[in-house]
């Protein structure tokens, strides 16, 4: 309980500190804003934007750049812009706000440091990503109509500069200026060299600039928004109709037997934690995390196995973490220099562990030294690496089996489908037993059924409740006692790696202990605090700037931080976006032309704004 009202205190911060609206300043202006619009062939809009920013005053943080992510098409449907690709040119932290019932939402950039003032009144920040969901189709063209700047900035644009570039070349264009509303054209539009160039002085408060571009018809493809249903009252809520039902209905059994029910390790009687001797007779662990002694090393086990050790589950994590140590130890290199990040093939030899093969081969068909693979989500139909990652985690799952670590191994679903089945089943049987109940309450009162069905069915409910939590404690597997031994030290390395400071770190010289532990850092969840601890031992002249693995701009200054590592490589092996879907005209997003007569400023997709903090 106090661990939950903790993180709920926790989050409560975090909510309060993104929500909160910076403070502006009077006198805040952009002296420039340049936006570079880049459409590709499958219909991708590429951005970059360079924001140079003057402060009214010194002692500012930095500045927030907001991105509208969801908007009303419409009376019963919502459009929604699919942002990917971040990168910006200082530390920042993005968080999502909605409003209006859900139906809209923004994504802030909120770009600087908390406990870093600037000295200047003059910055330049640059922002780069990619939007799905943004053209509209019609029979005779594709379209970019898009609220460039959006109306919520707190500081005056003085200069706007926005360049569409789209296939085949930008047939014609179209720029409005000024509030929601506004028919007022921008200072300049025009077609110059196939592209579309378009600028603007003078943005003030709640004004904007709306650019519009017509594209070949044909030109790209997925070129329609992509629409989805309003949110209901449950999705608002993030929930559903059986969890409803079933969470009131069994809560308080799942409590007692959270509580009663534990399936515990094996572990060697008498060892110190960490220890093993097949020889010595095997209890039932009752040791707890604190009192496992703190290990200097990791133990001598692929990163992988250790990550379904600790957690009884395998995922990107653990992929992620092999590719960093298959670069480590040199089996490839990864490359940031260009615009798209990429792992290059240098030795494959030195993979020898059957999960790593496997990877390797779902990345690089063929294993030929020098091939290159992009780390990003893959294209429509492409399910090449989501197997290739199905693959790499079954061979994990038989790795440890073969090691004789679990006396029961972990299911890797977790119960997976045939779980949601009870619960349904469980759901249904709640929702109609209320609905007859309500009934029979309002025309007849309480029937006399009422004893039996509530005596027979809510231990009915119940004993479900027991046997679902049962099977799904169940499903993590049991460790063996050597499987225990070894889980000890990963766990004690996990101590050391959380807690040691760059003062305390223990390693020889030359050594690059940041990549040494890099993969570990990374199944441990900590991957940014050990890239800040190894930061200092950069600054300190202790570490060498940039591990040997990498390529491109210098790694502590990339943007491209640890835990990102993550998430890029969890959207690289994830299955491929569905394709886009057309939607039905209708008013804020919406498909109707910029080139209509009712076309107007802020009546195009995307939108939000920016400020100073």
């Amino acid at each position: 309980m106090r661990r939950a009202l903790a993180l709920l205190a926790c989050t409560l911060l975090s909510v309060v500190w993104f929500a909160a609206p910076a403070a502006a300043v009077p006198g805040d202006r952009v002296t420039r804003l340049a936006i570079d619009y880049t459409v590709t062939p499958d219909g991708v809009l590429r951005v970059q934007e360079t924001i140079d920013y003057h402060f009214a005053e010194t002692g500012r943080h930095g500045i927030y750049r907001d991105l509208v992510i969801r908007e009303p098409n419409g009376s019963d449907k919502d459009q929604r812009y699919d942002v990917s690709n971040l990168k910006v040119s200082d530390t920042f932290t993005t968080a999502t706000t909605k409003s209006n019932g859900d139906r809209n939402e923004v994504l802030r950039i909120k770009i600087g440091s908390a406990d870093k003032t600037l000295r200047t009144q003059d910055t330049s920040y640059r922002i780069s990503y990619e939007v799905r969901g943004a053209l509209r189709h019609f029979a005779d063209h594709s379209e970019l109509y898009w609220d460039a700047t959006g109306s919520r900035w707190d500081a005056l644009l003085s200069q706007v500069n926005v360049t569409a570039t789209v296939p085949r070349g930008v047939q014609r264009v179209r720029c409005l200026a000024g509030p929601t509303g506004s028919t007022q054209p921008c200072t300049s539009a025009r077609v110059t060299g196939g592209k579309g160039l378009y600028a603007e002085s003078g943005v003030g408060r709640g004004e904007q600039v709306t650019i519009v571009a017509a594209i070949a018809a044909g030109a790209v493809v997925n070129d329609g928004p992509i629409v989805v249903d309003k949110p209901g009252f449950l999705d608002r809520n993030g929930l559903s109709l059986p969890a409803v039902i079933v969470s009131a209905l069994t809560t308080a059994a799942a409590l007692v037997i959270r509580k009663l029910y534990v399936v515990r390790d094996l572990r060697y009687d008498g060892l110190p934690p960490g220890t093993q001797s097949p020889s010595a007779r095997t209890v039932k662990d009752t040791l707890t995390e604190d009192q496992l002694p703190v290990a200097f090393s990791p133990p001598r086990i692929p990163v992988a196995e250790a990550g379904l050790l600790l957690d009884a589950k395998t995922g990107t994590t653990e992929i992620a973490a092999t590719l960093i140590d298959l670069a480590v130890r040199g089996v490839l290199r990864i490359d940031n220099s260009g615009k798209k990040r990429k792992a290059v093939l240098r030795h494959p030899e030195l993979a020898t562990a059957p999960h790593e093969r496997r990877l390797l081969k779902g990345l690089f068909p063929g294993l030929k030294p020098g091939k290159e693979a992009l780390l990003e989500q893959r294209r429509a139909g492409d399910s090449s690496l989501a197997m290739a990652a199905n693959r790499t985690v079954t061979a994990i799952y038989k790795q440890v089996s073969d090691r004789g670590w679990y006396v029961r191994m972990p299911k890797p679903s977790n119960l997976g489908s045939s779980s949601v089945g009870v619960w349904l089943f469980v759901g249904v049987f709640g929702l109609i037993g209320s609905i007859i109940g309500i009934v029979a309450l309002v025309k007849h009162g309480f029937p006399s059924w009422t004893g039996p069905v509530a005596a027979v069915g809510l231990p009915v409910i119940a004993m479900l409740s027991l046997w679902i939590t049962l099977a799904r404690k169940r499903a993590k597997g049991q460790r063996s006692a050597a499987g225990r031994a070894v889980t000890d030290q990963v766990i004690g390395f996990r101590k050391y790696l959380t807690t040691a400071e760059a003062d305390q770190l223990k390693f020889e010289e030359g050594e690059d202990i940041f990549s040494k532990y890099l993969p570990w850092a990374i199944i441990f969840g900590i991957a940014d605090r050990w890239q800040q601890v190894c930061r200092q031992l950069v600054a300190a002249g202790q570490l060498t700037p940039d591990p040997g693995w990498y390529v491109g701009p210098s790694y502590y200054d990339s943007g491209w931080s640890a835990n990102l590592v993550t998430n890029t490589v969890a959207s690289t092996f994830s299955d491929p976006p569905s394709p886009s879907t057309s939607s039905s005209s209708g008013d804020g997003g919406g498909s109707s032309s910029g080139f209509s007569s009712d076309s107007s400023s802020g009546g195009g997709g995307g939108g939000g704004g920016g400020g100073s903090w």
